[in-house]
């Protein structure tokens, strides 16, 4: 009996024992699952939610919340994209942990860094009397070092925003005001320090987004079209969508004014998918009313084109609208589809096989090769008008756009183009071989009723600006 109360005392405590130690296990495996939520999975550093929570118990913990020996940087790495369109994305995939190797040498104790987004990284550091630019200095002396391939590093560039901490911003408020800095530099200045110049602009630009969602949700954007008219017939054959803001206080917003903005605060995917439903229901109405037949262009911006599902947004148009997808046309700038050639063959294929014609935008401008080209499913190739403008007066010009108009016939794509003002510019276009031209000597964007009227009586000659 003794016996057996002592081997079910030792079978309780071994129980016991291995109760506690299995306990131990699984919170010790849910303290590494919480650690690797928080942590970059290609540099190893603190992703950006592990970045802004070590970050915030920092500001929470400092003694020296009134002396300004804190400041946030945040590292940009430069055009990331084109590396990793002309290196591959192993070697742009080597720079980005360069930068957090680099990141990593010039932080002190205490000092929080991460990986914030795909080309950014952000260090929470403690000055100690430095100042931000001696640590920036620093990292761009580290930088090389860590950067094998000479004719990568030679494309390498990054630029830096600094808020030094002034005891009372939050890590979010602090991280959003130095990623200001990053998005108001000029080319020309590596680094940039938030001043309260800049408070009052993000003061201003958060209104402004405010505003923008209000436009979309209550129909203060509208659609106007500048029409595309054949040189050969003089007939409008297609028109661009572009986008109008009609503020129910400040006016008419010009589009300089608020697209940047929408692109810097993400609006514009929003922005681009109601353009296009818009367009195609235009186009839609236009064909019951049995007009004459016209292409509708839609533009689309870079943030749509990498960030959304933009095949499953023109299908959800299309099919929405019942528009005929032969008379809608998408276009791309020159540099938007350079970025990520396989990326830009992969959806334009796609969107190219609903029906859909495709435009090279702003051609000219950008760094496209023939090979390139040759791979992409273009229909139409639009001359910049920064060619156009000129191209009676500049032998330069002249010779460019003749070899472009050259180009987009040996690869069978209608040429178009833009900016055309005046009757001269539109001889000699007309002599290179253009087919089409859009431009103020024509018509300037007008809103849809007009084009309506003007494709229910055509006519072959020049429109009234």
């Amino acid at each position: 009996m003794k016996l057996a109360v002592i081997l079910l005392g030792v079978l309780s405590a071994a129980f016991l024992a291995a109760l506690i130690f299995a306990f131990y296990k699984i919170v010790l495996m849910e303290k590494e699952a919480k650690h690797n939520l928080n942590i970059d999975e290609m540099t190893g550093v603190y992703n950006r939610d592990g970045f802004m929570r070590a970050g915030r118990e920092t500001l929470e913990h400092s003694h020296s919340r009134s002396d300004g020996d804190i400041a946030l940087i945040v590292f940009d790495v430069d055009k990331l994209r084109l590396i990793n369109t002309l290196f591959g994305t192993e070697e742009g995939d080597k720079v980005v942990c360069a930068f957090a190797e680099a990141v990593k040498h010039i932080a002190g104790k205490g000092d929080v860094f991460g990986r914030v987004d795909t080309d950014d990284f952000a260090l929470l550091a403690k000055l100690h009397g430095k100042q931000p630019s001696e640590i920036i200095d620093n990292f761009a002396k580290v930088l090389p070092t860590l950067i094998a391939n000479g004719a990568l590093y030679e494309q390498l560039n990054f630029y830096a925003g600094v808020c030094v901490y002034d005891g009372h911003d939050d890590i979010y408020t602090l991280f959003n005001k130095a990623n200001l800095c990053l998005l108001t530099h000029s080319e020309n200045q590596r680094v940039s320090e938030f001043t309260s110049d800049m408070e009052s602009r993000m003061v201003e630009n958060e209104i402004m987004r405010s505003e923008m969602l209000e436009a979309l949700k209550n129909g203060q954007f509208e659609l106007y079209y500048q029409p595309k008219v054949s040189f050969k017939s003089g007939e409008i054959v297609g028109v661009e969508a572009l986008i109008r803001w009609h503020h129910p206080v400040k006016g008419f917003v010009p589009p300089c004014d608020f697209i940047p903005l929408a692109e810097q605060f993400g609006i514009i995917t929003k922005i681009d998918e109601w353009g296009l439903m818009t367009a195609c229901r235009q186009g839609k109405k236009w064909q019951d009313m049995d007009l004459h037949p016209v292409v509708i262009s839609v533009n689309m911006s870079q943030a749509q084109f990498v960030r959304t599902d933009v095949f499953a947004t023109v299908v959800h148009a299309l099919e929405e609208t019942g528009f005929d997808p032969k008379y809608l046309e998408i276009e791309v700038t020159e540099t938007m589809a350079m970025m990520d050639v396989e990326h830009t063959v992969n959806v334009l294929n796609k969107i190219h096989g609903l029906g859909v014609s495709i435009s090279m935008d702003d051609f000219g401008t950008g760094y496209s090769s023939l090979a390139s080209l040759k791979t992409i499913p273009f229909d139409v190739l639009k001359i910049d008008r920064s060619l156009v403008c000129d191209v009676n007066d500049n032998d330069t010009s002249k010779r460019i756009t003749s070899a472009i108009v050259a180009m987009g016939k040996a690869l069978k794509m209608v040429v178009l183009a833009e900016g055309v003002e005046t009757n001269e510019q539109c001889k000699l276009l007309t002599d290179l071989g253009c087919d089409l031209a859009q431009g103020y000597y024509y018509s300037k964007p007008r809103p849809a009723n007009e084009i309506e009227a003007m494709l229910i009586f055509p006519v072959n000659s020049k429109m009234a600006i």
